[in-house]
């Protein structure tokens, strides 16, 4: 099996950012996203130049931390408190479009701010997957089209957990991205249930040729750890779960 090996929250803080830049050089990664409305982005930019990954670094849309870039999305209050994010969203706000053109424009600032420091996979998912959510979607299907962007981290397959709900609106949302013909694989997860799914030889990773693997690498006072599972060393969980003898691709070959 192929595996794209995501890094997430590139720029969101500066341990995040020594964890990828080691991932990189390490072999823990094959790409990564870029969180752009942080303090911390200028400094991804620079890590990203000298360790030569620029080419391998996507978008990752960030709803959840910091500071906007643009001013619509802070009056509202189910996004953003006190000039801060704060995405709080009930049902409603999650399955109508309602401000979809004002998240269009901060997702566009978001856009624009990656372009500036020159990255160029043209890959984009999202943080805590935001863009699941029908007014993220819909504010983001023309600028991914405006922008020419090249493929996407599809919809990841625990989220079809046996609720009749969720399977229609995750059917929905698979429809709405199918119609950008972006490259994408059709399996994606944490490498906790990457790990879980490929020693219950899930049949839905064991069809796959190809699958997209995301992990948050995080250097503090020496410790590389994976942010998302709260801590677990990165080197261990990687060849837990045997993703030391997968060979690596990035979203350009798929």
């Amino acid at each position: 099996m192929k595996i794209i090996l995501n890094a997430d929250d590139f720029g969101l803080t500066h341990e995040a950012n020594l964890g990828i830049a080691k991932a990189f050089n390490e072999g823990f990664c094959s790409q990564a996203s870029v969180v752009t409305n942080t303090n911390y982005f200028d400094e991804a930019v620079s890590l990203a130049e000298k360790n030569n990954f620029k080419h391998k670094v996507g978008l990752h849309i960030n709803l959840f931390d910091g500071t906007p870039l643009t001013s619509g999305i802070k009056k509202l209050k189910q996004y953003a408190r006190s000039d801060l994010f704060d995405y709080h969203p009930d049902f409603l706000h999650r399955v109508t479009p309602m401000y979809a053109d004002v998240i269009a424009e901060e997702i566009e600032a978001q856009i624009q701010k990656y372009l500036s420091g020159g990255f160029s996979l043209m890959n984009i998912d999202s943080h805590h997957c935001a863009f699941y959510d029908i007014p993220v979607l819909y504010g983001l299907i023309p600028l991914l089209k405006k922008y020419k962007f090249e493929s996407v981290r599809y919809i990841g397959n625990s989220f079809f957990n046996g609720s009749k709900w969720r399977h229609f609106y995750g059917t929905q949302w698979k429809k709405k991205m199918n119609q950008l013909h972006l490259r994408h694989t059709d399996y994606s997860s944490s490498v906790a249930t990457f790990d879980k799914n490929r020693k219950s030889r899930n049949p839905q990773l064991m069809k796959e040729k190809k699958a997209e693997v995301y992990v948050h690498p995080v250097l503090v006072e020496g410790y590389f750890i994976d942010n998302y599972t709260g801590g677990t060393h990165l080197e261990d969980s990687f060849k837990k779960a045997k993703l030391d003898k997968m060979k690596f691709i990035t979203s350009r070959d798929l």
